[in-house]
């Protein structure tokens, strides 16, 4: 069995490059109206016509390293102090939580990502 995460996108091609070469992602599947990008496991099918646009979040060992990982391609974190229960942000856009640390941000077609790391 595999997880799959179906997310909404405009331009196929532009977010399929954003998955790829910024995030680092493999590219599983590229047909004319949707794509199947592979992480671990788990699937992201990006779709013209369908999918999620937030709540879309990658666990990670070391929040803070993966964060300048994605940086150095180009991501920019946005605060999510907004959020129920945020506490504060660093200097990084890194919002903490009760719980634990999220760095929100955006992929090339405007859906709301993000990387989590639990205390």
């Amino acid at each position: 069995m595999r997880l799959i995460v179906d997310v909404q996108i405009v331009d196929l091609e532009r977010a399929v490059r954003f998955y790829t070469e910024v995030l680092g992602f493999s590219c599983r599947i590229k047909a004319d109206e949707w794509a199947s990008i592979t992480i671990g496991d788990a699937e992201i099918h990006l779709y013209k016509h369908g999918g999620v646009s937030n709540g879309i979040e990658f666990y990670v060992d070391d929040l803070d390293e993966e964060a300048k990982k994605f940086a150095e391609h180009g991501v920019e974190f946005v605060s999510g102090i907004e959020k129920p229960s945020a506490v504060s942000v660093d200097k990084n856009s890194i919002t903490e939580f009760p719980w634990g640390r999220i760095g929100y941000f955006y992929d090339s077609e405007g859906n709301e990502l993000a990387l989590v790391k639990d205390f």
